[in-house]
């Protein structure tokens, strides 16, 4: 039986300061922060959360305490030398109930810890580089973060999605070079500005790999982005090798390997904008090929699977400057798998920090399947417990899933941030719950026990309100609160899951 895999490379986009800044509509937004001074800049965020949540079964977490700090600074000693500085820390479970769910198969199943293993005390360069802008482009070298279009893939852990936090980032240690070749050739507009890029990255931590558990993952990277006018056009291509932790599981003992390749395209249209009105859409989609020896069963030893994945986002935002109100749709599609047993890995997975919503993706779905690969190790139902289980559980992410989101964003005062979002999502391909497929034979079978089932997720509502004190300067304490319903849908039929599920979190920051 091969069960879904969270397998999948991570992209790469150099951050271009050779590109020219796109005219950012305001709407609900809050002015832009200003650098401290010209050469020389220190930001931060220390975090604090504090959740409550409607126990999704028995054993799961109820209530518990997260924080993450992070530090960065910059400074540039002459006009083409820049050196940035940026490290996490203290970032994980603080206190409450700590959950064991997933620990048969993974000392951390999780990429952000739920429990308090080693969390807190590991500290993660985000930046470390030197950047060198010559007469022919932008050089970079050193640990980094990035970004990639909507952030669906590739996504620094720094953005600002309308609900949850992000608590990741893609940190790389990278030697890029940036350019822009029409630009010295006298070119304006969309043309001059369009830049090339290459890149060679290895992986300190993503979602995939951590070089902190025992992952080494290295990857490749060219693409071009062009930005004017409010418009973008980015194509990206990567290609990554990865070979992972141990695994006590795997009857070979052999570290399984990856080999990836990734073509993404992202753009962005400024449909609209007369000073007061903004609107725009924009989009990303990316297709994911490639070969894993991670599945263990009769159909992928010792072959292994191929990778066929493909993910997409499509969003359009309006802004209304004089009332300071957003309003935005996105929606979303991550593949699935009908056909679990084969040689082939289907399943796509956005990246952690790509919040939709607040219950059903960042809490109900990971646990559910961190429950079931437990279930899988009891000697009842197998006297040796099957290899490679560890990658089926989601990791708090979009995964096999359409989705749509609409969400209202307004500031009625400049400190005050209000926001409604609503969220509908149904599977992209068949429900394989690991353990409830392995009792029915590999057939693709529900969480319910349902062979083939998909149905909706079902719905969720989400609100958030917060409100920003100054502190001096760009120096800021936020405090808030936000919160999620969701109603289980037809695909959860015949699951032990809470006919109504609730999470409520306090939200404190000091942002510098």
């Amino acid at each position: 039986m091969e069960l879904p895999l969270r397998t999948r490379a991570s992209v790469a986009c150099l951050a271009l300061s050779l590109a020219a800044p796109a005219a950012r509509a305001a709407g609900a937004d809050p002015a832009a922060r200003l650098p401290r001074a010209e050469n020389w800049d220190v930001w931060g965020e220390a975090r604090l959360r504090a959740l409550a949540l409607t126990p999704v079964f028995e054993g799961a977490p109820g209530e518990v305490v997260m924080s993450r700090l992070v530090l960065g600074g910059q400074w540039t000693p002459s006009r083409p030398i820049r050196l940035e500085l940026e490290a996490e820390a203290l970032s994980g479970w603080v206190a409450g109930d700590a959950t064991s769910v997933g620990r048969e198969v993974a000392a951390r199943p999780f990429p952000q810890g739920r429990d308090g293993t080693g969390d807190l005390t590991r500290v993660v360069p985000r930046r470390a580089r030197l950047l060198w802008t010559t007469p022919v482009g932008l050089l970079s070298a050193g640990a980094q973060t990035f970004t990639w279009g909507t952030g669906m893939l590739a996504n620094d852990g720094a953005g600002d999605r309308p609900f949850g936090d992000p608590w990741l980032g893609n940190a790389v240690a990278r030697l890029a070079f940036a350019t822009r070749p029409l630009e010295a050739l006298g070119a304006g507009g969309f043309a001059g500005s369009t830049a090339l890029f290459v890149a060679g990255d290895y992986v300190l931590r993503d979602d995939n790999a951590s070089v902190y558990d025992g992952d080494r993952a290295f990857a490749g990277i060219a693409g071009l982005r062009a930005e004017h006018g409010g418009h973008i056009a980015g194509l990206l291509f990567s290609a990554r090798h990865q070979r992972d932790r141990e695994d006590r599981s795997r009857p070979d003992g052999a570290r399984a390997e990856t080999t990836a390749y990734v073509l993404d395209a992202h753009g962005r249209v400024a449909l609209l904008a007369d000073g007061a009105h903004h609107l725009a859409i924009e989009g990303e989609v990316a297709e994911i090929l490639g070969e894993t020896t991670r599945p263990w069963s009769d159909a992928t030893v010792p072959g292994g699977a191929a990778l066929r994945q493909t993910g997409a986002v499509l969003r359009a935002r309006w802004d209304h400057d004089p009332t300071r109100v957003t309003a935005s749709v996105e929606g979303g599609y991550a593949s699935g798998d009908d056909a679990p047993r084969d040689d082939v890995v289907r399943t796509f997975t956005m990246h952690t920090d790509h919040d939709v919503g607040l219950v059903l993706f960042d809490q109900v779905l990971p646990l559910l399947s961190a429950r079931s690969v437990d279930r899988l190790q009891d000697p009842s139902l197998t006297a040796v417990p099957p290899a490679a289980t560890r990658y089926a559980v989601n990791p708090g992410a979009v995964q096999n899933a359409f989705y749509v989101q609409p969400v209202v964003k307004l500031r009625p005062l400049p400190p005050l941030d209000l926001r409604l979002g609503y969220v509908f999502a149904t599977p992209a391909g068949a429900l394989a719950d690991p353990y409830q497929t392995a009792l029915n034979g590999g057939f693709a079978t529900s969480a319910g026990g349902r062979v083939h089932s998909r149905g909706a997720y079902g719905h969720e509502v989400d609100a958030r309100a917060t409100w920003d004190v100054d502190l001096g300067g760009p120096t800021r304490l936020r405090v808030g609160a936000e919160g999620g319903v969701f109603l289980p849908g037809a695909a959860f039929e015949g699951s032990d899951l809470p006919d109504l599920l609730f999470i409520g979190r306090a939200i404190a920051s000091v942002h510098l």
